[in-house]
């Protein structure tokens, strides 16, 4: 009927309303919820990849989405990196203020392998990172398979930002 209604997240607790999903169950990328970083700037983190857009690094498989990072040569227009991987994002595609968010994954074990699931907001209100804020939901250290981090990041722009945030590690197994 194209009328907004606000409601408080209290009285949504027990009525949630399915907004956005994807179950990869396509064979390809569904373009219009995803689209890959392309790029070898290091993510911020002097990461060691080139993000592509390559199929061999981001594909669906078995209602699985894949990023994986390969041991292989890759360079671009702004320059070149040992290793490849893939990185997606819903920006300019979803983006919700507020909600209930779900995932499944299965995260990589290895020296160097760092996964994660976050959330940027859109626009950067309050400036560049990390003054508009940052969530992981998930951060796994891939030497450190059997322990997650959660972490909020917030207050002024780095390097003078804030950041809370704890750790989850499992009695056995790796996540």
């Amino acid at each position: 009927d194209g009328q907004s209604v606000l409601f408080r997240a209290r009285e949504l607790s027990e009525q949630w309303v399915l907004v956005w999903n994807d179950e990869f169950e396509s064979t390809t990328l569904d373009r219009s919820k995803w689209t890959n970083d392309v790029n070898a700037n290091g993510g911020g983190n002097n990461e060691l990849q080139y993000y592509t857009d390559e199929t061999q690094n981001t594909f669906l498989e078995n209602g699985n989405l894949v990023l994986q990072a390969l041991d292989s040569s890759y360079g671009g227009l702004d320059g070149g990196k040992d290793y490849s991987s893939g990185k997606v994002h819903t920006k300019f595609r979803g983006a919700w203020t507020y909600g209930r968010f779900e995932a499944r994954a299965k995260l990589p074990v290895g020296q160097g392998i760092w996964p994660a699931i976050w959330m940027l907001p859109m626009p950067n209100e309050y400036g560049g990172w990390a003054a508009s804020g940052e969530i992981d939901i998930v951060e796994l250290v891939g030497n450190e398979p059997s322990t997650v981090h959660g972490t909020i990041h917030y207050g002024s722009h780095w390097p003078a930002n804030e950041f809370t945030g704890t750790r989850y590690e499992l009695d056995s197994g790796t996540f």
